[in-house]
């Protein structure tokens, strides 16, 4: 407890240098051109029908579409040859449906956007209806100019007794037209999602750019003695203090805990002789990074956590050699164990190397489609959608020794390019020698 005080004291008072001094400046999001890109490329695809998005169920796939987070609007998206059946196609091809304004927005919650608010310039939607009239336009519009809609929703269900918000959406659809023909717009959206826009690149790269920071400062702080909440705490201060809108994740596990693939409680105290797993990520608008490194406690590795560290990172950097265009998840899974396996350590690699990323969860939404299912490894391999440029997925081999309270990890997120990929998180060290140089450095957000 006493090392927990510390850390909160001095995260009032801060080192100005570096990152740090730069302190977040105005977020760059996405401006509404971007949203109206996203949405025309999806009607596109799902051009044989109406799409229906509902943000209390879907709420990043409504994002992703608006700019808007809400827990209660609704989006309709006519696809052009559809649109050409209304009185007014340009203006009724998208329209969003929002809450009423609330007594309570500026005074007891913050301010939403609401109906008769202007969302051109947010979400580069004209047409703004009140939520209340999402029904009767269902009924008296939607049926007379399609046979065909398109909802968002997964086919699997974590609680076979409990029906999933999605599958309410569904069921409410259904109840209001009962004649259409209703399809999944996830593995279109999968589609539309798979390759990201410059603009998502490029808050990417920013959001990246924040996780190796946050990173590089928990390593510089951290000793025996400390709890791996007091870490927890700090990079999720670094992450708000540079714009981020939150952690997504923070895995931070020492000694037998680095074992677990998932450790969240992060409420051990490190000892030395110990590694550090640091796997982290953050959603900085409404993008999430995800990447691991592997620090020795102490400050320095010792041999055989040196050999171990060697033999994954070696794995890493193969896997990521052979990333291009055209080449598929399954065969960088394939790279990287072909490593571990021939170092003998294969037993201890028991999971996936890559996952897809995306908008607000440290997994895209194609990842959900096609790899849970029985077996999570079984799946990674036999994924085999080619890479194209403007793909993101990570690299993480791992291997896990419980018996010695020693687990290694080293994830990056990478930007499938023209020629090849880019580390988007390769500004935070992962070598050796400048890991432990790294944890040498003072503190840059703290003073001791």
């Amino acid at each position: 407890m006493k090392n927990f005080k510390k850390v909160w004291a001095g995260l009032g008072i801060l080192a100005l240098t570096g990152l740090a001094a730069a302190a977040a400046a105005e977020t760059p999001c996405f401006p509404g051109s971007e949203f109206t890109e996203h949405r025309e490329k999806l009607a596109a695809e799902a051009n044989d029908g109406v799409i229906l998005i509902d943000a209390a169920s879907s709420p990043y796939e409504f994002y992703y579409l608006t700019g808007v987070r809400s827990h209660t609007a609704k989006l309709i998206i006519i696809p052009d040859r559809i649109a050409k059946k209304t009185p007014k196609p340009e203006v009724w091809k998208t329209t969003i449906y929002l809450p009423p304004k609330s007594p309570r927005a500026g005074v007891w919650d913050d301010p939403e956007l609401s109906a008769g608010d202007d969302t051109l310039a947010l979400t580069g939607i004209q047409n703004n209806v009140p939520l209340e009239e999402f029904l009767n336009d269902l009924t008296m519009k939607i049926s007379l100019i399609t046979e065909t809609v398109y909802l968002p929703f997964q086919t699997f269900m974590r609680d076979p007794d409990a029906r999933p918000a999605d599958m309410n959406f569904v069921e409410e659809v259904r109840k209001a037209l009962p004649q259409v023909k209703i399809k999944n717009l996830l593995p279109i959206l999968e589609r539309v999602r798979w390759a990201k826009t410059p603009a998502e690149v490029g808050v990417m790269r920013r959001a990246c750019a924040i996780t190796a920071e946050a990173f590089e400062e928990a390593a510089r702080s951290t000793h025996a003695g400390l709890y791996e909440y007091e870490i927890d705490a700090l990079i999720s201060y670094i992450f708000r203090r540079q714009g981020s809108e939150k952690a997504d994740f923070l895995i931070i596990g020492s000694g037998p805990n680095s074992c677990v693939l998932h450790h969240m409680k992060n409420d051990r105290q490190m000892k030395d002789g110990e590694v550090l797993l640091i796997d982290i990520g953050t959603v900085y608008c409404s993008m999430s990074t995800d990447m691991t490194r592997t620090i020795p406690v102490s400050g320095e590795f010792t041999r055989e956590q040196k050999k171990i560290y060697e033999i994954v990172l070696k794995a890493q950097k193969a896997a990521i050699a052979i990333i291009k265009p055209g080449v598929t998840i399954a065969e960088v899974h394939r790279t990287a164990r072909k490593v571990i396996d021939d170092a003998g350590y294969g037993k201890y690699f028991i999971h996936g190397t890559s996952h897809t990323l995306n908008g607000g969860e440290p997994f895209d939404i194609m990842n959900i489609g096609t790899l849970r299912a029985k077996h999570m490894a079984d799946q990674y391999v036999a994924f085999t959608v080619p890479l194209e440029p403007g793909c993101m997925i990570t690299v993480e081999p791992g291997i896990y020794i419980p018996e010695k309270n020693l687990g290694i990890r080293i994830e990056d997120s990478v930007l499938v390019t023209t020629d090849g990929c880019e580390i988007l998180t390769g500004a935070a060290p992962k070598e050796i020698g400048q890991i432990e140089n790294l944890m040498k450095e003072k503190p840059v957000y703290l003073k001791k």
